[in-house]
């Protein structure tokens, strides 16, 4: 934040307590105050019946811009000073009851008294580094968050803590300072010195969907030396590998070679080539081959030991080698809550000489803020979308009759999904597929394949946003059911980012008639806003995440008060650290089911070990998934080695599995049988991710990689039968005699192994190995059980 920002605070703090009207930019996205009722013509929808979570205790306040930041401070703080919950924090991050009170007092009457209007004060605790926008989905958490923040930089600093020695123990003072400086993160690219030892030269391609703005970075990868590609997705990453192994991407410098066709069929934001010389080929060619490795948080994919690319997800990106390109796909994750600071460490910490950055226009100022101390150079190259995108004149107007070859419904829930997938069906006689985050990448592409085919029968495709990235979809027309998304706490309206991503999906490829695409809505009333927001541009990114790191998190440990829980350790980073803008510490979602599951189930367990298994890929809340990663726990803790089949043995996944596979080879099967089997074997699909998640991190534990392997196909393909058999009538159902048209390994045509030659070991190695664990971890519980 610029000091401009700090000029405009103490204006506010003079102008704020007039009620004024509050002008709003034309050029905005704004949202209404109130949807429509849900006029479904008395249609039951069970996507708007949703449970919306209380919110947080500080919430109610209103913000007009960052400069009113300051001001709510001030006026919220002997509210927040009298919280139970933030006496508690305060006592778990090591504070003494009785110092409690005495401190925050103190704190909050120098606070309310102006503390934040005096420009020496602002410089000393940093306060650009507190921000809270007009837009926050969650403004009292966060207002809880850098209120918590202030107090420790307040508490920390020396001038103040004479004055506090009257009133507060000098232990109390100390543990305070302790922990504030060990938990410091102000300074995240000095986290990265072998990038620091570079001036890199970053080039940030931006522009909206299918405009080709990852074409040249790809071509200068497939040029490279040495070389990685980053991005959000297994089916990215692995499209990535595959098209570089095969040859089919033409690397920057050498001339195409005449009369090959070009590829139609990448999910890639690349410039669809109809000339007789295309740069991204349908063919590979072994001149243009390159050895290739692939790494995502579930497979490793080894060509060559000596292969000098690497495709992985942006979680899996190494820093620790220097390499010649390196592409990072979709930039705008950035914002993400949850993954942004896989982006953050890849933009701050790849060791690369060119660095090309490929995403929306809204992350530029947000890169260019976090590349401010890093002595980069930067390019922007911005591209325009190279198909028109019409906003229809009419809605559905809600009805189905009027849904049309090529086109792609979008719901935000899997009920509401399959409820407009059946609707479709009936109503019009076309066949739809399904795209949504809970199936799996694998199916999603199969989806896409039927819905990609002319010939297959599957001419609709109904899809969560899912279909926004990751997924070649030749769609004429979007239409969305609605506006508006269940965040997990209360239901929002789309952001124009969310809204313009899924949107710029239709007339990627030109291939239904003339280029183009057309997108509307299912029902009058929000077509006006889908026509106000498509013009605009979103809203730059304000915020990205960060994330400590094991080194940290053990400093940490050692400054909290002996048996903290796993909560307490996660919380320091978000309320005690002290993070600089563009950089912020969010509090992970789900802490609370998390944090009960490692105190439940990981206690006893390597720090290490409790972090991984806190921030592993599960959905807490499915009881069945945290059952499943309770029991692989349960093996872990009192036979470190975790067979797959073991840990599966409780619970519904095999029997499910195995009752689709006996209808599968032509057994009986009842009316809902594929749509209940699909529910199931979507979990245990998931559950199989896990276990491989965990045994590429913890190897000899979790050892059975290729079983699990094995167990994830077969339940891929059950998964499939039981979408291509859903609406149809038992009678009509067939054996299945098909196999999956996703990729697979025999049809990859790129031969590579799973398991690194550093982790091939005998199994007389891996026994030792076990035997010296189990002495440790029996040492472990009784040096405990003495205490």
């Amino acid at each position: 934040m610029s000091e401009s920002w700090l000029e405009a605070s103490q204006v506010h703090f003079r102008r704020f307590r007039s009620n004024d009207s509050r002008q709003r930019s034309r050029n905005s996205y704004n949202p209404p105050q109130a949807f429509p009722g849900n006029q479904r013509g008395g249609r039951f929808n069970p996507q708007h019946v949703m449970k919306q979570k209380k919110g947080h205790i500080l919430d109610g306040f209103s913000v007009r811009d960052a400069s009113d930041t300051l001001f709510i401070m001030e006026k919220q703080v002997r509210k927040w000073a009298d919280l139970p919950h933030v006496h508690r924090r305060l006592e778990s991050f090591g504070v003494p009851r009785t110092d409690v009170q005495p401190i925050l007092s103190i704190f909050a009457r120098e606070v309310s008294s102006g503390l934040l209007c005096n420009p020496v004060e602002q410089k000393k605790y940093h306060v650009e580094r507190f921000v809270i926008t007009a837009k926050e989905q969650n403004g009292g958490l966060l207002l809880d968050q850098i209120l918590t923040q202030l107090f420790y930089s307040w508490a920390s600093h020396p001038e103040q803590q004479n004055v506090l020695l009257k009133s507060v123990s000098r232990n109390t003072l100390e543990q305070i300072s302790y922990l504030y400086s060990t938990a410091d993160m102000s300074y995240p690219a000095d986290m990265y010195p072998r990038a620091r030892s570079m001036r890199r030269k970053v080039i940030l391609h931006v522009g909206p969907t299918n405009s080709g703005k990852t074409h040249s970075a790809l071509r200068a990868l497939a040029a490279a030396k040495t070389g990685i590609y980053s991005g959000p997705l297994r089916l990215l990453a692995h499209e990535i590998w595959d098209r570089l192994n095969k040859g089919q991407i033409v690397p920057l410098g050498m001339d195409p070679d005449a009369d090959s066709e070009p590829d139609v069929t990448t999910n890639m934001d690349i410039i669809q080539e109809s000339v007789s010389r295309p740069t991204v080929r349908k063919v590979g060619k072994a001149k243009y081959a390159r050895e290739c490795n692939l790494r995502t948080g579930e497979e490793f994919r080894i060509v060559s030991d000596h292969a000098s690319l690497l495709s992985c997800t942006v979680e899996m990106t190494s820093f620790s080698s220097p390499v010649e390109v390196a592409v990072v796909d979709e930039i705008q994750m950035l914002a993400d809550p949850e993954r942004g600071s896989a982006w953050t460490s890849a933009v701050l910490g790849l060791p690369a000489e060119e660095l090309h950055l490929c995403g929306e226009e809204a992350a530029v100022p947000i890169v260019q803020a976090l590349l401010k101390d890093t002595d980069d150079e930067l390019f922007i190259n911005r591209y325009e979308r190279l198909t028109p995108l019409v906003v229809q004149d009419k809605s559905l107007e809600g009805d189905f009759s009027r849904v049309q070859k090529g086109d792609c419904l979008v719901a935000f829930s899997r009920s509401g999904i399959f409820a407009l997938k059946d609707k479709v069906e009936q109503e019009t006689g076309l066949r739809c597929a399904v795209a949504y985050g809970r199936l799996p990448p694998e199916l999603r592409a199969e989806q896409a394949a039927l819905f990609n085919d002319p010939h297959s029968g599957y001419d609709v495709m109904v899809g969560s946003d899912a279909i926004g990235m990751g997924l070649n979809l030749k769609i004429k027309r979007i239409i969305f059911e609605t506006l508006r998304k269940f965040d997990g706490n209360v239901e929002r309206p789309l952001s124009v980012s969310q809204i313009k991503q899924i949107a710029g999906r239709a007339g990627r490829y030109g291939l239904h008639g003339e280029p183009g695409g057309f997108v509307t809505t299912l029902h009058a009333h929000d077509l006006p806003m889908l026509r106000s927001v498509i013009p605009c541009e979103p809203d730059p990114i304000m915020f990205t995440g960060i994330s400590p790191t094991l080194a940290w998190a053990e400093g940490v440990l050692q400054a909290l008060p002996m048996g903290a829980s796993h909560r307490t350790l996660l919380e320091v980073a978000p309320y005690v650290s002290n993070v600089r803008p563009p950089c912020r510490a969010f509090v992970p979602s789900k802490i609370e089911e998390r944090s009960r599951f490692v105190e439940t189930n990981a206690k006893d367990m390597k720090l290490y070990d409790r972090l991984l298994i806190g921030g592993a890929p599960l959905n807490w809340r499915d009881p069945l998934a945290v059952d499943f990663a309770a029991r692989l726990c349960q093996i872990y803790n009192e036979k470190i080695q975790v067979p797959i089949l073991q840990a599966l043995r409780v619970g519904p996944y095999m029997d499910a599995l195995e009752n689709v596979e006996g209808m599968m080879s032509g057994g009986k099967s009842a009316a809902g049988a594929p749509s209940q089997g699909l529910v199931i074997l979507e979990g245990l699909h998931k559950s199989l991710v896990l276990y491989l998640w965990l045994s590429f991190r913890l190897p000899v534990a979790f050892y059975q990689s290729e079983e699990a392997h094995a167990l994830k196909e077969r339940t891929e393909k059950a998964l499939d039968w039981c979408l291509l058999n859903m609406s149809k009538k038992v009678a009509d159902r067939q054996p299945a005699t098909f196999r999956l048209r996703i990729p697979s390994e025999t049809a990859d045509d790129v031969e590579y192994r799973r398991t690194p030659a550093t982790r091939q070991q005998d199994e007389s190695m891996r026994e030792l190995g076990v035997k010296y664990a189990k002495i440790l971890n029996s040492e472990r519980r009784s040096a405990r059980s003495q205490r």
